[in-house]
């Protein structure tokens, strides 16, 4: 570029051009708009990126007459992006904060949504809703400060298994952790296999197939944005939840991974119960 004299204006430039490498793919772009496809004029106040909420609640197969909860749903993001785009389920969410839940309300109230969306104030390891009742549970819990471990890591283990004790056998459970938690979910996922191994039903097959994304295990793609990187095969299934895709997805300044599972019958209904190792 010196030597054609040219010079690069970062701050408002004529072209932009994105690119992304990683060891599968090269992928160029060019942005048709000057606003981000994260704005959302009917989000108030912004929480999670809403392309990444957007990607989670398709990964959920949503289907009309559903019932969608996001027992963690902070200022309702997930939610809103999903009763957009699938107007004819029915959608709850449920938080401890009280401040979260009245950004949330203003948020359902902003985008018009009053009548599609529930809202209550609950902890996600007692949540005051009967078994079995939700045909998808989709969740952000990149818990600690900045996306770093805490002590709410010993946490996740009792939040998986109320999200599995409330879900139905057949629904699917779609959730985005931090790098660090997505570390950590070998340790989770080891030792719920030891608890459940005589759970699970002997013609259940060991590895799952995202069917609708048609990719196998050492295969990779762009689907809607999110870079997948599927690893049922090498990925245990614990309690009574199999393991359905990973993906990983671009928080900004960091990346996070999308983690699906799937509820199958088990033997005995045995939940997940294990203590993750600090």
């Amino acid at each position: 570029m010196k030597q054609f004299g040219w010079r690069a204006d970062l701050r408002d430039p004529d072209l932009e051009i994105f690119v992304h490498l990683n060891d599968i793919h090269s992928v160029v772009g060019i942005p048709l708009f000057r606003l981000p496809l994260a704005n959302r004029e009917y989000i108030k106040t912004a929480g999670l990126r809403s392309t990444v909420a957007w990607a989670m609640a398709s990964l959920a197969e949503i289907s009309a007459g559903a019932f969608v909860l996001d027992p963690m749903c902070g200022l309702g993001t997930i939610l809103l992006e999903a009763a957009k785009e699938w107007p004819e389920a029915c959608y709850w969410g449920a938080d401890i904060s009280d401040s979260q839940l009245e950004g949330a309300d203003v948020n359902i109230k902003t985008a018009g949504l009053m009548d599609k969306i529930e809202l209550l104030k609950a902890s996600v390891k007692a949540l005051p809703l009967p078994s079995e009742s939700f045909d998808a549970v989709i969740s952000d819990i990149l818990f600690g400060k900045r996306f770093k471990i805490t002590k709410d890591i010993q946490l996740l283990p009792d939040v998986l298994q109320e999200m599995e004790r409330v879900l139905r056998v057949g629904g699917t459970i779609v959730l985005l952790l931090s790098q660090d938690l997505h570390k950590r979910m070998d340790d989770i996922t080891k030792c719920a296999e030891n608890e459940s191994s005589n759970a699970i039903s002997e013609g259940t097959s060991e590895t799952t197939t995202a069917k609708d994304l048609k990719v196998d295990g050492n295969s990779s793609s762009l689907v809607n944005g999110v870079e997948e990187s599927f690893r049922s095969s090498r990925q245990p299934r614990f309690g009574s939840l199999v393991p359905d895709g990973v993906y990983g997805v671009s928080l900004g300044k960091t990346d996070a991974f999308i983690y699906k599972y799937r509820k199958i019958p088990t033997a005995g209904n045995q939940q997940l119960s294990c203590t993750v190792p600090k």
